[in-house]
């Protein structure tokens, strides 16, 4: 079975799979069969319980104990790449330590995200890079992305706001009575009927008093021995004057809290009076006012890093150490031990300046991903173990070659891509599929990592599609080169065989010697000064091949005196290599020489 064939398949069973996840997901807990819920892994991160997975976290989780015991620690950075399991480590932390610690978590990951232009480097490299001028590319940038384009001051702002809107909804209204947010109150029946109640009493008892001449009968100069005392009058007046302090207060609170209109559901902030500097500082009152009526000593911020903004953080380090300076933090109990803590979770490469990593933070955990293209063949098979697949489903050497693949792999990405082979297999014929789930996984992959060009095989379009459809044509030409390639290198195994010379001082001596047959003398000859047993050394023989003309001497006795000649002649090492060798040059038989003595092929 092909490429074809499983992507063919995919178009006809595209329904199916829909209407199968429907039906698994209309299924309660009683119904669903138990073999297929224990192959159901969530991609959210999780709570590791297992001897062997917390060993492997054991190390963290330690040290972040040891940190926030710490005095004088306040800020902490537990980083790593995407997908290297920093929220599992912070989700079995806080499972684990709920009873000594009171974790707030912040979490920007559902944070409606506008662009920057930070975000858009890529294409503005692009457009420089193709002849824009700088100022040229970003004005297109900014026309071609107006709506979603925000500056810097305008993403902090909203970063705040996400962070305050975090904190203040946290809690019940009842947790921070006296905060200047309004929120809806959901007042359960009982309280409402005995509200309604209440009011109708304090209504009933003032018209008691005012109208029917109550009041009289409860003024002390009123009262006589033949008078009985009139307890209802009494209690109306007590009904009536608790009803006008209760009424007094609730006046008090509305007038001496009334800056902040609301917070609505969209994260905004709307203030009574213009606010231009930063938010949490603006509303740093509320926020210590959040802390005073609350216990919450350790805050855990996650995806603060997908925004590239690091100046949050300033803001963040400045409100922690405002907090842990207030006096009315530091005298309550729940803050005396270790103060209140920040404990980020960021990507490594958040702060590209080494030094702003370390003023940021009083101390850094790195985290080692659980997972990488060396040991995910392992989680593979865990994950296949753990559905009650067939342990032999894939091959070996499948395992090896498909993670290698996958770039920047990470946990979620792999469960995900799991999930989805198991739905497919379901779906398509088993008598199809069987022998080619390899295959399967293989458009499973990369489904998830190019889904775009995945999603044009419906259309008949895009790499994917023309890779498989000009199949023939691709195995052609790869063939076509392999021919080449082993024609070539039967021809210089031919020629390396047929190399006579042993060595290349072997080789440069018959040089030297045809250079000699040139030279008119009948004596030894000097050739550069040079016996010719040393023209053979490396740079000596260079030199000589690199020379347009040769000085030679020689000297003989003829018995009588003693004669010695110098000479030079016009030299071109060409013309000695043709003669030589006319198929060869001399570096290409140096090449076959070495080629010959390493047993290998260039």
């Amino acid at each position: 079975m092909n490429f074809n064939s499983i992507f063919s398949l995919f178009n006809k069973k595209n329904k199916a799979v829909i209407n199968e996840a429907t039906s698994i997901s209309s299924q309660t807990p009683e119904t669903l069969p138990k073999k297929e819920a224990s192959s159901i892994s969530s991609l959210a991160p999780k709570i590791l319980t297992k001897k062997e997975d917390l060993e492997k976290v054991q190390p963290y989780l330690d040290k972040l104990k040891d940190t926030l015991n710490a005095k004088g620690i306040n800020n902490i950075a537990l980083t790593g790449g995407y997908g290297s399991g920093k929220s599992t480590i912070l989700k079995t932390f806080q499972h684990q330590n709920n009873d000594r610690y009171n974790f707030l978590n912040i979490s920007l990951a559902a944070f409606n995200q506008s662009q920057t232009k930070e975000n858009f480097k890529e294409l503005f490299d692009l457009k420089v890079k193709n002849g824009k001028s700088e100022k040229e590319a970003e004005k297109e940038i900014s026309n071609e992305f107006k709506d979603t384009l925000i500056n810097n001051d305008e993403l902090e702002k909203q970063l705040e706001i996400s962070i305050l809107q975090q904190i203040i909804y946290k809690v019940k209204p009842k947790s921070i009575p006296n905060s200047r947010f309004k929120r809806i109150i959901n007042i359960e029946n009982k309280w409402k009927w005995i509200i309604s109640l209440c009011s109708v009493l304090w209504l009933w008892s003032v018209i008691l008093l005012f109208k029917y001449d109550y009041l009289n009968k409860i003024n002390p100069n009123n009262w006589n021995i033949k008078l009985k005392f009139d307890y209802i009058s009494i209690i109306c007046f007590f009904i009536t004057f608790l009803g006008i302090v209760f009424f007094s207060k609730w006046l008090v609170e509305l007038f001496s809290n009334s800056k902040i209109n609301k917070l609505n559901l969209n994260g905004e902030i709307e203030i009574g009076e213009d606010v231009t500097k930063s938010i949490l500082n603006a509303h740093y009152d509320e926020i210590l006012y959040f802390f005073e009526r609350n216990d919450f000593n350790v805050v855990v911020i996650e995806d603060l890093d997908r925004f590239d903004n690091t100046n949050i953080f300033t803001k963040l380090r400045e409100l922690n150490i405002l907090l842990n300076n207030a006096d009315s933090i530091k005298n309550r109990n729940c803050y005396k031990e270790f103060g209140i803590k920040f404990l980020y979770a960021i990507g490594d490469d958040l702060f590209e300046d080494k030094k702003e990593r370390v003023k940021f933070f009083e101390y850094i955990i790195p985290v080692i991903p659980f997972i990488n293209s060396f040991n995910a063949d392992e989680q593979l098979k865990t994950l296949i173990k753990e559905s009650d697949l067939e342990e032999n489903v894939f091959s070996k050497e499948f395992f090896s070659d498909i993670t290698t693949f996958i770039d920047d792999i990470d946990m979620r990405l792999l469960i995900n891509i799991f999930h989805e082979f198991v739905i497919y297999r379901n779906v398509l014929k088993a008598d199809i599929l069987k022998g080619n789930e390899s295959n399967l996984f293989a458009m499973i992959v990369y489904k998830n990592i190019d889904p775009e060009d995945f999603n044009k095989l419906n259309n008949k379009e895009g790499k994917l599609y023309n890779l498989i459809n000009n199949k023939k044509i691709y195995t052609k030409s790869l063939i076509d080169t392999k021919k080449t390639q082993i024609k070539k290198n039967l021809t210089e195994i031919k020629d390396i065989k047929n190399e006579n010379a042993i060595s290349i001082k072997e080789l440069r001596q018959i040089y030297i010697n045809k250079i000699l047959d040139k030279l008119p003398s009948e004596y030894p000859i000097y050739i550069s000064d040079l016996e010719i047993k040393k023209l053979v050394e490396d740079e000596k023989f260079e030199k000589l091949i690199s020379d347009s003309k040769i000085d030679y001497r020689y000297s003989y006795n003829n018995g009588y005196n003693y004669y010695k000649n110098n000479n030079e002649i016009n030299f071109n090492f060409s013309k000695i290599e043709n003669e030589v060798n006319p198929n060869f040059t001399y570096q290409k038989r140096v090449e076959l020489i070495e080629s010959k003595n390493n047993n290998r092929i260039t």
